[in-house]
């Protein structure tokens, strides 16, 4: 082979190389870019039923679905807020952030922590609504500021402190004592029957009735008569 051709064939084999180089230059770069939009950080610019729209950098991810504690037999469900911060899981990678879904709870300035005590569990809802678990006391305290309604049949064992009105609809059953040491005020009809052992009810101090009347086997206080001695009524009691 001659000398030219020699040159000749090495400079071919050199430009080869060189495009392949560039070549694979160019896939890493893809790569590279690619691969840095798997995982970012981003924060909700909207929130609709299922999906969000998530700022991160510049760019934008549009209608894409968002993490929720569980969604399936058991299911959970909580819209995340604009401004909150998430994770962007892009499962296409690429520059496609629509193929992304939103990993949320990542705590920040507008979200802080609600507490960071290491031994609390704690859960704010907002508007002064909370849950707070003591891991050390086993103790929960919860504040609900507008109420908080049960539809449930409820078993209680040990004792319970009430501060404020109870409002009952249906009957109060109780197989123990009950001890007031306030007022009693009843509206309504009143029985009272003996108790299984043959214990009787029984009223320690005075009793005043006011525009009423009692009656003891059919025979009233109010308006009975008495009898003297001949069996002729004398008057009414006095």
């Amino acid at each position: 082979m001659l000398p030219s051709q020699v040159i000749k064939s090495l400079f071919e084999r050199i430009q080869s190389l060189e495009d392949e180089m560039l070549k694979l230059a160019e896939e890493a770069e893809e790569t590279r870019r690619a691969s840095s939009n798997i995982i970012r950080l981003g924060v909700v610019e909207e929130a609709k039923a299922k999906t969000v729209k998530v700022k991160t950098g510049k760019n934008f991810a549009n209608n894409i679905p968002f993490f929720v504690f569980a969604a399936g037999r058991v299911s959970h469900y909580r819209r995340p807020s604009v401004g909150e911060q998430c994770i962007l899981l892009n499962l296409g990678s690429g520059d496609n952030l629509n193929n992304a879904v939103a990993l949320m709870g990542l705590p920040s300035d507008q979200f802080p922590c609600p507490s960071t005590d290491e031994n609390v569990v704690m859960t704010d809802y907002g508007n002064g609504m909370t849950e707070t678990y003591d891991l050390d006391a086993g103790s929960l305290t919860a504040n609900y500021p507008g109420g908080y309604n049960i539809t449930a049949d409820i078993t209680h064992v040990g004792n319970a402190e009430l501060t404020g009105n109870t409002n009952r609809t249906g009957d109060l059953i109780n197989t123990g004592n009950i001890v007031s040491t306030g007022g009693f005020n009843h509206s309504g009809a009143f029985a009272v029957t003996p108790g299984g052992s043959g214990s009787v009810p029984s009223f320690g101090g005075g009793m005043i009735i006011t525009g009423g009347d009692v009656v003891v086997d059919g025979m009233s206080v109010k308006f009975h008569f008495h009898i003297d001695a001949e069996g002729r009524p004398v008057g009414k009691p006095q």
